[in-house]
């Protein structure tokens, strides 16, 4: 027997109309009623036409059989698993109220590699845009926009000769916050911990850093990769050469590195060196001491990136008219 709607509302005693608004995604449906309806779909093994969404719809996104987005990783996410899958998550979370469903691929090293796997993603019916996360090069955004129109990058740099939009972190102005804390807290002699030279966060991290560079004694910058070894693994050099700080700040990972290097030589934090973060990255609450950080709401990047994708395809919202900041705030623990 083939399962219909009208099944679907007799099984969870509600009206057709009300399955509808739930498979719409609708926000005018109680929490209990949507569970019952969506238990009741589980069930039957009810599967929704997208053909017959899209002629009982009015909206844009609907009629067109827009049913499903490209969620594409850059290759730097790899370097921040953490922070990239709480925007992920968040991303899901937005588009399961849209009913539409993202399509998570991860773009390899070379552009090679990784257009084969884009242009399957591509060639699916019912894709409405892309959301692109992290750092992608401007060739690789100009071949993305050639299979779609609407294009969101989240907590990347956006090309600015591009037709695409944008959702970012305060990046400059968390860093400069950082610093401003260390200094607040009368640390002079500062270690910067940046990333890659030509990742847009490290650039950020430098540009902060030269705006105060002033204020402080000394303030040495070295460019690492980000993560904890990295971080541990600079400290202890440093230290071993005779070089002494009493602050350092880097991205979430290299800070954790950093607190452990400082742990294994007996160096007490905050007494003797403060170290701040910047990710707010869950295990930094767990460190000893917990870990200072600069926290952006890494779930609100992906909601207000999806947000965006279905405002554009719905025609609500040109691509120049979308660009959003998401402000970072001071997290003040144990380790300042």
């Amino acid at each position: 027997m083939t399962v219909s709607i009208i099944h679907v509302a007799n099984k969870a005693n509600v009206s057709r109309m009300t399955v509808t608004r739930v498979m719409r995604g609708e926000d005018t449906v109680s929490p209990e009623t949507r569970d019952r309806v969506l238990h009741a779909m589980q069930e039957l093994g009810y599967v929704p036409s997208p053909a017959a969404r899209a002629m009982r719809s009015k909206d844009k996104l609907r009629s067109q059989t827009s049913l499903c987005f490209a969620l594409i990783f850059g290759s730097d996410t790899q370097l921040a698993d953490g922070f990239f899958c709480d925007i992920a998550r968040g991303a899901e979370e937005q588009a399961s109220k849209f009913g539409i469903c993202p399509l998570q691929v991860h773009w390899q090293n070379t552009f090679e590699a990784s257009w084969s796997r884009m242009q399957s993603v591509f060639a699916i019916k019912g894709l409405c845009g892309a959301v692109l996360m992290g750092q992608f090069r401007e060739e690789e955004v100009r071949a993305i926009l050639q299979h779609t129109e609407h294009v969101v990058i989240v907590d990347g740099p956006a090309p600015a000769n591009l037709p695409v939009a944008s959702v970012e972190s305060e990046n400059y102005g968390g860093c400069r916050l950082a610093l401003e804390h260390l200094y607040e807290k009368g640390s002079r002699r500062v270690l910067v911990l940046a990333g890659p030279r030509d990742h847009y966060f490290s650039k950020a991290m430098v540009l902060a850093a030269e705006s105060l560079r002033e204020r402080f004694e000394v303030l040495e910058i070295i460019h690492t990769d980000y993560t904890c070894a990295a971080g541990s693994g600079i400290v202890h050099d440093l230290r071993g050469k005779g070089k002494r700080f009493n602050g350092i700040f880097g991205n979430d990972e290299l800070a954790v590195g950093a607190l452990r290097a400082l742990s294994d030589l007996k160096v007490p934090v905050p007494g003797l060196i403060r170290v701040i973060g910047f990710d707010d990255i869950p295990h930094g609450e767990f460190t000893v001491p917990r870990l200072t950080s600069i926290s952006v709401d890494k779930k609100q990047l992906g909601r207000e990136a999806v947000t965006s994708l279905v405002e554009m395809t719905r025609g609500q919202m040109g691509v120049d008219q979308v660009k959003k900041v998401i402000r970072a705030k001071l997290v003040v623990r144990e380790s300042t």
